[in-house]
């Protein structure tokens, strides 16, 4: 039974990290405050991982609009298939909109992991590729 406590430990203190994007204000990518990339307070390895997954962890590398490669998939997702969907992308923003309460964006590494017509696109305001409808305008040029 005190394995089952760990177990639940764990996983509550996991949750936290991944509830809001950006994660623990003041840290360091992947760790706690105060420590190394991945670590705990005062440099003591471990941690939770990042979104700027090491080259080993990373399955798909993505790209912003100014051609910054990031880790947009790593090896602890469950594979699917890699494709691109007809139609563009709508341009992306130059600045944030005020933001809104709702569900946070799926965020994906190829329009296969994106339902419907849903394009996988990259988000200013998010840093980070998500599902986005496709825009049809680029298709009146």
């Amino acid at each position: 039974m005190k394995g089952l406590g760990v177990i639940l430990c764990c996983v509550l203190a996991v949750v936290p990290a991944h509830a809001g994007p950006g994660g623990f204000s003041g840290g360091v990518p992947g760790g706690f405050p105060g420590g190394r990339p991945g670590g705990f307070p005062g440099g003591v390895p471990g941690g939770f991982p990042s979104a700027t997954a090491p080259p080993a962890t990373c399955r798909r590398w993505c790209k912003t609009p100014e051609n910054q490669a990031y880790c947009c998939e790593t090896i602890f997702e469950p594979e699917a298939p890699v494709g691109t969907k007809p139609l563009d992308c709508p341009q992306v923003r130059p600045t944030c909109p005020p933001t809104r309460f709702g569900g946070r964006p799926v965020t994906c590494s190829s329009d296969y992991k994106c339902g419907g017509l849903d394009k996988c696109c990259f988000d200013r305001c998010l840093g980070e590729h998500v599902c986005k409808p496709p825009s049809f305008y680029s298709q009146f040029r």
